[in-house]
């Protein structure tokens, strides 16, 4: 009975036709409200971070070490599965700790 079902499915799963261009659904993101400092590893933090959340996550989050910057940028990919290499992580984290770190 289940294989019959599975079966079922398959073929209207298969028969379905694809969605046209007018019926898929897009998501317009507001703007972002603020520019990150200018400095080396600004390009790849803004791309990388900008394709999951706005750039205004990054400016209200707490300042604190180079070890906290790490740790987040790691939890990104591990946890919410961030696609960013670990150059480009590096490079993030390293950026963040230089302009949003501890205030001088």
């Amino acid at each position: 009975m289940v294989r019959i079902l599975l079966a079922a499915l398959a073929v209207t799963l298969l028969a379905a036709p694809p969605l046209a261009a007018e019926d898929r659904v897009s998501i317009l993101l507001p703007p972002d409200t603020v520019t990150l400092a200018d400095g080396p590893g600004m390009a790849v933090t803004e791309t990388q971070c900008k394709m999951c959340h706005s750039l205004d996550y990054i400016t209200t989050q707490p300042r604190g070490p180079a070890a906290q910057w790490h740790g987040v940028v790691a939890k990104m990919k591990t946890v919410y599965g961030a696609p960013i290499g670990d150059s480009d992580a590096k490079a993030i984290a390293d950026y963040l700790a230089a302009h949003y770190g501890p205030p001088r």
